[in-house]
């Protein structure tokens, strides 16, 4: 007969701190509301960007969510789809200077929906683009 032998669990170690990052779990503080998440979300990824704003509209072109802004998002949520279709293209101007609009597309429960970035350099702002697109699918299947 063979003697029964107790699982053993495994060994878990919490991460080390590394130099130059905060020493807090951004996780631990993340909202359980999807609106508050989105927004936290947006938030985070136009100052990392430096965005002027980040949307998120349905195919009507009605604003879903938003980073945290002063800004009127009515006519940008409205041109939004159209942008991501090809069928037109955003000449946005804030403060007297042109700002440049990217949108991604992106499938929730068989809805198609916009994320937009207004403004910022285009490297940064494709990357926290295509960032924020992951997120916001993530957020709303949660």
């Amino acid at each position: 007969m063979h003697a029964q032998v107790p699982a053993k669990l495994p060994l878990r170690v919490p991460p080390l701190p590394r130099p130059g990052r905060p020493l807090f779990e951004r996780r631990r503080s993340r909202p359980t509301e999807t609106a508050a998440a989105l927004i936290s979300a947006f938030d985070h990824a136009a100052r990392r960007a430096e965005l002027d704003v980040l949307i998120v509209t349905d195919e009507a072109g009605i604003l879903v969510s938003s980073s945290t802004t002063e800004l009127d998002l009515a006519m940008l949520a409205a041109v939004t789809p159209l942008v991501a279709r090809g069928s037109a293209k955003a000449n946005v101007r804030r403060d007297g200077s042109m700002r440049e609009y990217s949108v991604r597309s992106i499938q929730v429960l068989g809805e198609t929906l916009y994320v937009g970035a207004l403004g910022g350099k285009f490297g940064p702002r494709e990357r926290e683009l295509a960032t924020t697109a992951s997120a916001t699918k993530r957020i709303l299947l949660s």
